[in-house]
């Protein structure tokens, strides 16, 4: 059965801000390179600061993981007959069960864009992410997830 469901101004808002992320990504990225130096930040520890580093071709995987991901997210945005979604679906409530696990998908999706775009950043700049990056990132996923599926086992 194909799901046709209608996009939320959040959806369109939160899509669009995703797709900005990753293209700014790559315009810091090509923008930067002539001033990038031969060795760069590859990897950040806990506390936020560079504990890695390698040539600067290596930035290039951020930006090619980010385009994966990203491509994986609207794909399976796209297709709701095959989430398997939570609560208990009915033919009165399936367009919002369904608005909502897509909404909690583009939120995600935000989300992931984000962290890439700033670790890109850091990395473009040389500068150490924070130690805030992590436990921050990691609530908004998780939070994210839990808000929306909750919302969705919750609903009445």
């Amino acid at each position: 059965m194909k799901i046709k469901l209608p996009v939320t101004l959040y959806q369109r808002i939160l899509s669009i801000l995703s797709f900005l992320l990753l293209a700014g990504q790559i315009l810091c990225l090509i923008l930067r390179w002539n001033h990038l130096p031969d060795e760069i930040p590859t990897h950040f520890g806990l506390s936020g600061q560079a504990d890695a580093y390698g040539s600067k071709g290596s930035v290039i995987l951020l930006p090619v993981i980010s385009i994966l991901i990203y491509l994986l997210m609207l794909f399976v945005e796209k297709f709701p007959e095959l989430w398997n979604v939570p609560g208990h679906v009915t033919p009165e409530n399936i367009g919002w069960i369904y608005g909502n696990v897509k909404s909690m998908l583009v939120s995600e999706k935000f989300g992931v864009c984000f962290i890439f775009f700033y670790i890109n950043y850091c990395t473009v700049f040389c500068r150490d992410i924070g130690a805030w990056f992590l436990p921050v990132s990691m609530l908004y996923l998780a939070g994210t997830m839990v808000f929306f599926l909750r919302r969705a086992v919750h609903f009445k």
